[in-house]
């Protein structure tokens, strides 16, 4: 692992110097997508026989804290591609499994995501697979939330098979006829997590591209979605944790009224900076005992039987809402304090402060906290959750 980081910390540290002037120039520089996946950020979780460097669940996080730290729209932007890849670890046909894990292994792809619709029911999928008379398929449908699909080489997306209505995840060349791509993400946090609009029209799709597998099966897919959110927002508590400590090091304007001729010896001053290390430092804490917790509970499925696992699932789920719960209020509290320890120049567009708490307010709206403290609850008080994929859609008028 040690070898592994230093290969990644100088291109970490390139990203970080440039991560505020790259989002307030909405500049998806690539070149730096192609120095992690050369440094070997996109083949952490990928097994050694198939190139990759086989870390568990507790080192790859470390290492995307880290990432996150740095910049936290290209961390989120990944994503995607390290949930493509838990979806192939788990996959049951071995060649799709080989022929996509060795791409990712030897440093060949990065994979983005299209699965999320709007104007679709909950639960529906409008997204349309088509089978041709050779066998292959023809796909048809627009996404949105593309999250990474601009900095990948492949797109992972979810259809439905339109003569069986079945639902499946397929493999995209992300350059493949057919294929737009749009960058009209709007929200005021994670402008460049390469998000946004893809249209598929009349894209063919091989055959051996289709993973055939059940969305809304119970399984550890949704708590390993929200662990990379809450290493995001972890890695943007070390942000402002850094950030801010730089910022009043180097401050000399001050106030009379003030404790100090420096701010950095001003006690109150010190006392924010004192809280936002601590905020930082219980967010790490408790995704790292969460991520252990993840890592047994792969252990104990190895094992498990049916009833088993459906109680791993559950109990990992519950985990995920809880570290959740405990992780987003800490970072977006950090973000908005940071700003006491100076007066209006540290709203300045230069230094940047405030995409801290855009970012990590986007992030905390992704899975709405009100609705995992209601499952927390009901299921403390009745033993009843289950690891079931939430879906999301709109009402018909």
């Amino acid at each position: 692992m040690d070898e592994v980081l230093t290969d990644l910390e100088p291109v970490f540290a390139e990203i970080a110097a440039t991560a505020a002037e790259r989002e307030s120039d909405r500049n998806f520089d690539l070149s730096l997508i192609q120095k992690l996946k050369d440094a070997g950020f996109t083949r952490l979780r990928v097994p050694k026989e198939y190139g990759g460097l086989g870390f568990s669940l507790s080192d790859a996080f470390r290492v995307y804290v880290a990432l996150a730290s740095a910049d936290s729209n290209i961390a989120q932007g990944l994503r995607p591609h390290f949930l493509a890849v838990e979806s192939l670890l788990a996959a049951q046909d071995e060649r799709l499994k080989r022929r996509w894990l060795r791409r990712v292994g030897t440093g060949e792809v990065a994979i983005g995501n299209a699965l999320t619709e709007v104007n679709n029911a909950p639960g529906e999928v409008t997204t349309t697979l088509s089978k041709l008379d050779d066998g292959n398929f023809v796909l048809n449908g627009t996404k949105f939330y593309s999250t990474g699909s601009l900095y990948g080489d492949a797109i992972y997306v979810r259809a439905r098979i339109s003569d069986t209505d079945e639902d499946v995840f397929v493999f995209v060349d992300r350059w493949a006829e057919g294929v737009s791509l749009l960058d009209d993400w709007d929200g005021f946090g994670q402008q460049l997590s390469a998000s946004g609009t893809t249209v598929f029209d009349q894209v063919v799709v091989p055959a051996q591209d289709v993973l055939h597998r059940n969305y809304l099966a119970p399984g550890v897919s949704q708590a390993l979605a929200q662990a990379h959110h809450l290493a995001t927002l972890a890695g943007i508590g070390g942000a402002i944790e850094q950030d801010i400590t730089g910022y009043v090091r180097g401050r000399r304007r001050s106030f009379s009224h003030g404790n100090a001729t420096l701010p950095r010896e001003d006690v109150q001053v010190q006392q924010v900076v004192g809280e936002i290390a601590a905020k930082a430092y219980a967010a790490r804490t408790v995704l790292e005992g969460f991520i252990r917790e993840f890592d047994a509970a792969y252990a104990q499925l190895e094992s498990a039987g049916d009833g088993q696992r459906d109680q791993i699932y559950a109990d990992i789920e519950i985990s995920s809402f809880k570290a959740q719960l405990a992780i987003a209020p800490l970072i977006l509290d950090a973000a908005t304090q940071a700003f006491e320890v100076g007066g209006a120049s540290a709203t300045l567009k230069t230094h940047g402060l405030d995409r801290h708490w855009r970012n990590a307010r986007v992030l905390a709206n992704h899975n709405p906290l009100i609705y995992r403290a209601r499952l927390i609850g009901d299921d403390a008080l009745n033993d009843r959750h289950q690891a079931i994929q939430y879906t999301v859609g709109s009402a018909s008028a």
